[in-house]
């Protein structure tokens, strides 16, 4: 069963809840907690001070209701451990993680990123405009390869797990789904499908062991389709339709949408999107390399949340309701069609000429 999925867990947005107006925890393990900037399903986040430190920070508290359940506790836990393991300057990066006594809830210690999601920006401007676009598909494929390279997928790549740091770079968020390549650990068993239906591979929703890389860099290209059009490449009512337009390998190419986007661009995208993981680049170096050499891309503004509204300045509305479609969050096995469980999808990389030839079909 698909559930909405409607807030980036670790993002501001544009109505701050101070939790002295709420009755919610001042204190959580040593840092004041100023205003409540982010909510989704599973956690609350906040912006908080950390007093020993001297810097601000995001606090990440786990939902009362999931704190008994093993999974979820698993989970958020496995995100503050990788977030403080994996060092790279286009991933969040946590500082901490426990159970504070005191409130008796789960915390994560984040670095505290200034700006919106992707995900809130395509809300407000509808498209992403080009050289942004490439600046931000660039950093997140260089933070993927750094993921891979050290053994992990992440599964759950989207626009609301892409943050905008106000200098200007872009950075992957939540990894609490990352699992390690090639080995079956008990997340797995959580849900054959889990991640979000709307950018994960058709392979990840029949069973999210099988993933790879590949893996990443279809949701990377679903993303990347997301920013530059608009819209998401399959875009069905449930998650049972839109693996099922998966698994026909149709989809309007980003050019057809609108043909302002460069067919270099167009290329890229649809060799992101491929059904068959051997077509796909092998790897996210490849791909951050092939969007590179476009030399389209551009810095990214600083759209940080405040409240100026002054000239020349991005300001942003509250994306709580944003103008695309809501993610779908799978938890639950798809019912893959009998017809389209082939093995292609546990062969090993095919040769960089089957891979041109298959392209050129």
């Amino acid at each position: 069963m698909a559930v909405p999925d409607r807030a980036s867990e670790n993002r501001a947005t544009a109505r701050d809840v101070s939790p002295e107006n709420t009755g919610e925890p001042r204190m959580v393990a040593g840092h004041r907690l100023l205003r409540r900037i982010g909510e989704g399903g599973m956690s609350t986040v906040y912006l908080g001070y950390d007093l020993a430190g001297n810097r601000p920070v995001a606090i990440k508290l786990l939902s009362e209701n999931l704190a008994r359940q093993k999974e979820f506790v698993h989970r958020f836990y496995r995100e503050g451990s990788l977030s403080q393991e994996l060092v790279h300057p286009q991933i969040v990066h946590a500082f901490d993680s426990g159970y504070d006594t005191a409130i008796n809830r789960h915390y994560l210690v984040l670095e505290f990123v200034d700006g919106p999601s992707t995900h809130a920006v395509l809300g407000h401007l509808g498209r992403v405009p080009l050289g942004i676009t490439i600046r931000i598909a660039s950093d997140i494929a260089r933070a993927l390869a750094y993921l891979h390279a050290n053994g992990y997928v992440h599964r759950d790549v989207k626009p609301d797990n892409i943050l905008l740091h106000p200098e200007g770079s872009a950075k992957l968020a939540d990894l609490g789904l990352a699992k390690l390549i090639d080995n079956s650990s008990h997340l797995t068993s959580l849900s054959h499908g889990v991640g979000t239906s709307y950018y994960m591979p058709y392979e990840q929703a029949l069973n999210s062991s099988l993933v790879d890389g590949r893996s990443d860099v279809f949701a990377l290209g679903a993303t990347l389709y997301h920013l530059l059009t608009g819209r998401v490449p399959f875009a069905g009512s449930t998650h049972e339709e839109i693996i099922r337009l998966k698994s026909r390998d149709s989809f309007h190419p980003a050019r057809f949408v609108h043909p302002d986007i460069p067919l270099a661009v167009d290329a890229i995208v649809s060799t992101c999107l491929a059904l068959d993981p051997r077509v796909r680049y092998q790897s996210a170096s490849q791909l951050a390399d092939e969007l590179e050499a476009t030399r389209l891309a551009t810095p990214i503004p600083s759209f940080v949340w405040d409240h100026l509204s002054s000239p020349g300045r991005h300001t942003l509305e509250d994306p709580s309701g944003p103008k695309t479609k809501t993610d779908l969050k799978v938890f639950d096995p798809p019912v893959p069609d009998p017809n389209r469980l082939t093995d292609l999808l546990l062969l090993p990389p095919a040769s960089p000429e089957a891979c041109a030839a298959s392209v050129s079909r």
